[in-house]
């Protein structure tokens, strides 16, 4: 028997005084209506109506039943409010900041279409990690090696050049003498990262290559943030660590980093294996907004929900 119908039956038929306007309030056919007050009669061991020419009345045994019949109804009434609540809820997600708004606008127009509603959260790569650690969201894109990762992006070099071929680190090592070709003109320049490159699967490979190619120290800048990065490319020419949708978002050409090589790596974490598989369901769209591609090889490992869970504790 559903106890929480046949209660609710239990009401309307004692406020209207009738079987079949009860049954009607709630929707069934009067048989249905009579046989939930049976069960329920039959659970209790005693009768909660009189059955009068007019109608049905309450017994004294149903007056007293009747409050706790309705306290029943309304508590299942509120947790129905609730569950529809928490299903509205979107799912909040961190994303890199580097994300365009349009490319989280298809993701999420995607995810409505299917049900699910996302609430992005731009952050650096620390950010990302602190917010899933402390619950503040329920999702994010992690920085990995890009080895690791489901998503990986190829990075290169932003510049204010419109004509540059594949740069190598040791072009920009200083001479006394001049170097002929492209590398004369990085020669003494500095390599900027972004904020989301300040992590050590990246920022160690670029420093480790640098100094093996005789760079200076300080020709490998991070921080203290990216419009300063930003600023040193416009007003002094130096080069920028990043993506090429990074580089078209900001105007600049962009040439592929040769020597070394160099990209980044992303996973889906999440605090549930229920957020992990729905998000998870939008890989190539989150690709789109990462600026890289899908790598299948590692999607299973990625949206595991006890990974997941294990990693966002």
């Amino acid at each position: 028997m559903d106890l929480v119908e046949a209660c609710r039956t239990f009401t309307a038929v004692s406020e209207l005084g009738s079987m079949t306007l009860g049954a009607a309030a709630n929707g069934v056919p009067q048989p249905v209506a009579s046989r939930r007050i049976a069960g329920l009669e039959r659970q209790f061991g005693a009768r909660l109506f009189e059955r009068t020419g007019r109608g049905v009345s309450l017994t004294p045994f149903g007056r007293d039943m009747l409050s706790s019949a309705a306290r029943l109804v309304e508590l299942a009434d509120e947790m129905m409010l609730d569950a529809d609540r928490a299903k509205l809820r979107p799912v909040s997600l961190a994303v890199p900041d580097s994300c365009s708004t349009r490319n989280l606008a298809v993701l999420a127009a995607s995810a409505n279409a299917r049900g699910l509603r996302i609430d992005f959260h731009p952050g650096t790569p620390g950010r990302r990690v602190e917010d899933l650690s402390a619950r503040r969201v329920r999702a994010a894109l992690r920085s990995v090696p890009a080895a690791e990762g489901r998503w990986t992006v190829p990075l290169g070099c932003a510049h204010r050049s419109e004509t540059l071929p594949g740069v190598r680190v040791a072009d920009l090592r200083r001479s006394r003498a001049p170097i002929p070709g492209s590398g004369a003109r990085l020669a003494g320049q500095r390599l900027r990262l972004l904020n989301e490159d300040d992590v050590p699967h990246v920022r160690g490979r670029i420093r480790r290559a640098s100094e093996e190619a005789g760079l200076l120290p300080y020709q490998v800048v991070v921080g203290p943030s990216d419009p300063a990065a930003v600023a040193g490319v416009l007003a002094a020419g130096d080069l920028l660590i990043c993506s090429i949708d990074e580089a078209r978002q900001l105007g600049l050409s962009w040439s592929p980093l040769v020597d070394p090589v160099v990209e980044r790596g992303y996973v889906l974490s999440a605090t549930s294996a229920e957020d992990a598989s729905a998000l998870g369901d939008f890989g190539e769209e989150i690709a789109d907004c990462l600026g890289g591609t899908s790598n299948r090889m590692s999607e299973a490992e990625s949206t595991s929900g006890d990974t997941a869970a294990g990693e966002a504790r």
